[in-house]
């Protein structure tokens, strides 16, 4: 009876050592794809041609264009992220808080810019306002103007696309909480004479104040971090923001030491990147002015009277300009025969379509996009899956570094994608120590650069769906007699799956249309989508361009239709 007891005791702990394996091969992929580039690319910032020293620093401050890209950096930030979050809760508070007519078609119209890369966005403006834009010619010929009247390629013109696309994240943020606020308080000032107007100022907005102030430093962070908006829309009169600015810098090879002076500019952008995240996470932590109920406090949408058809075509407005008029335009140039001929039956054509299948680079970025993609969205969720499981539920005492894993998840998604870049090509350029094996100039630099930078997308979708799932379901199967692991296989894994499939393709959407770490990282024959849309639209290739970002705006919708489908269905498990 003895024996027979010490062979199963032995038998569970034998079974116990895998999820222990598992944490610790968790531990090396983040070790790494996150904290050995990162290490890397600090040491390099202060590594001279001397040695050691604060010489790349001191050369990044005296550099005009650094300085320059810097003012640059603000004039289109802070007036891009305030424009963003007030329209964006204004939009909420539309469809959430008033009788504006078509309430629930709104909700979903206005979000789809969310689903739009700002990059593609961008291109697609240039469709419209570029000097040879359809906007722009039709100003021209209805005003008799000599010059198309409207500058795309300006400070201006950034502002105005990343402001459209931005304001999503507002919307999305907000609008779940704008829902929950109790309507009794808006009731009460609405019976003490307040017009809806003034009981939005006065009460609803100081309600929502935490959940505004996270979405405002989100649209931060986003803005902050951009590099193909300010790429597309800056380079044509060489405005360069902070990102568009360290790419130059790197392609600088006449610059002495211009790698590590480009680490120095990247620590010094990291610490704006990062001081957003801690404000953010402090404002998570503060949620205490939001007022919320249960069914007695459901919301009674205002009544705005003659107001509400307005506000209706104010809505309309929106959607044509964030949505419609960009991807009508990118539609009808991809359908065209010759641009700049007007648009028409005579001068439409499905060539430039297919003119994609013949251009070998063209191919090859869509297989190089999409076997980024699906590699990435899986070995972010397994990774995300091991560390989300371990930071939620615990485990087994051997298990060490868990809050420095969780944050090696999220850090780099909070620093621009160009420092991601940068990282991996000082990391990665040289043969790695002991295997020997030089990943830059390959396929695999990408895999790892996008596997760091969406890391927290995966982990976040399945953090949640565990703290969701009642841990006695664990615990009862333990009593049973089974393993952490067979617990795990058995209870866990079944309720995660929709979670599961939706973190990859929470994963491949973005990986698709990436261009920030491509543009950096990719090399002849490991083209991307992305780097392929970036370089003919610089080429002047305006069909194949507009053809190239109809399919990777579908791709992207269709894929997060996907998601929306998977999680839809997860629920009603």
């Amino acid at each position: 009876m003895r024996i027979r007891r010490f062979m199963v005791r032995l038998r569970q702990e034998e079974m116990d050592i895998a999820p222990t394996i598992i944490w610790w091969a968790t531990v090396a992929v983040l070790s790494f794809v996150v904290i050995y580039p990162s290490v890397v690319l600090i040491l390099n910032s202060f590594t001279t041609p001397q040695g050691l020293g604060l010489d790349n620093y001191i050369a990044v401050f005296r550099d005009k264009g650094v300085l320059t890209s810097m003012k640059n950096t603000l004039l289109v930030l802070i007036p891009s992220t305030l424009l963003s979050t007030g329209l964006g809760v204004f939009l909420a508070w539309a469809v959430a808080r008033t009788d504006v007519p078509g309430r629930k078609l709104w909700q979903s119209l206005l979000a789809i810019p969310y689903l739009i890369p700002p990059f593609i966005g961008a291109v697609a403006w240039t469709f419209l306002l570029g000097p040879v834009g359809v906007f722009n010619n039709l100003l021209v010929e209805w005003l008799g103007l000599a010059e198309p009247p409207v500058d795309i390629y300006s400070i201006g013109g950034m502002i105005f696309v990343l402001t459209i696309y931005r304001y999503a994240v507002p919307y999305v943020v907000v609008l779940p909480a704008m829902k929950k606020v109790n309507s009794a308080v808006e009731e009460a000032a609405r019976v003490s004479g307040a017009s809806p107007w003034r009981t939005l100022r006065d009460v609803t907005l100081p309600l929502l104040t935490p959940s505004i102030m996270g979405a405002t430093l989100l649209v931060f962070m986003f803005i902050l971090a951009d590099f193909g908006v300010s790429a597309v829309l800056g380079a044509p009169n060489q405005i360069r923001l902070m990102t568009t600015q360290i790419y130059y810098i790197v392609n600088r090879p006449d610059l002495p030491n211009n790698l590590q002076i480009a680490a120095a500019y990247s620590i010094f952008l990291s610490f704006f990147g990062l001081g957003g995240l801690w404000c953010y996470n402090r404002v998570l932590r503060t949620q205490k002015y939001v007022v919320v109920s249960g069914k007695s406090g459901q919301p009674h949408p205002a009544r705005l009277g003659p107001a509400r058809w307005l506000l209706a075509a104010f809505l309309l407005t929106v959607f044509l300009v964030t949505t419609m008029a960009p991807v009508l335009a990118t539609l009808a140039t991809a359908l065209t025969k010759t641009f700049g001929l007007p648009f028409g039956p005579g001068n439409m054509t499905l060539r430039n379509f297919t003119r994609l299948l013949d251009i070998q680079n063209i191919q090859r970025a869509f297989r190089n996009s999409f076997f980024l993609a699906a590699a990435s969205g899986v070995i972010i969720t397994v990774v995300a899956l091991a560390v989300a499981y371990v930071a939620i539920r615990g485990g087994i005492r051997r298990f060490r570094g868990v809050r420095l894993m969780q944050t090696m998840v999220t850090l780099p998604y909070a620093v621009p994608g160009t420092i991601i870049a940068l990282a991996m090509i000082l990391a990665f350029s040289k043969p790695l120590p002991v295997v020997g094996v030089k990943l830059y100039g390959t396929i695999w630099i990408l895999l790892v650069a996008y596997v760091a930078r969406f890391m927290n997308l995966g982990y976040n979708n399945i953090s949640g769906a565990i703290s969701q799932i009642d841990g006695s379901l664990e615990e009862a199967s333990r009593v049973a007699g089974a393993s952490h692991l067979k617990a795990f296989r058995s209870i866990m894994l079944p309720l995660l799956k929709p979670s599961l499939y939706s973190s990859f393709f929470l994963v491949a959407a973005p990986t698709l249309s990436e261009i920030t770490l491509s543009s950096l990282l990719w090399s002849v024959r490991n083209e991307t989508i992305g780097t392929v849309v970036f370089s003919t639209q610089e080429e002047g290739k305006i069909l194949l361009t507009a053809s190239l970002a109809v399919i990777l705006m579908t791709a992207v919708v269709v894929i997060n239709f996907a998601v929306r489908r998977i999680s839809k269905d997860g629920m009603g498990i």
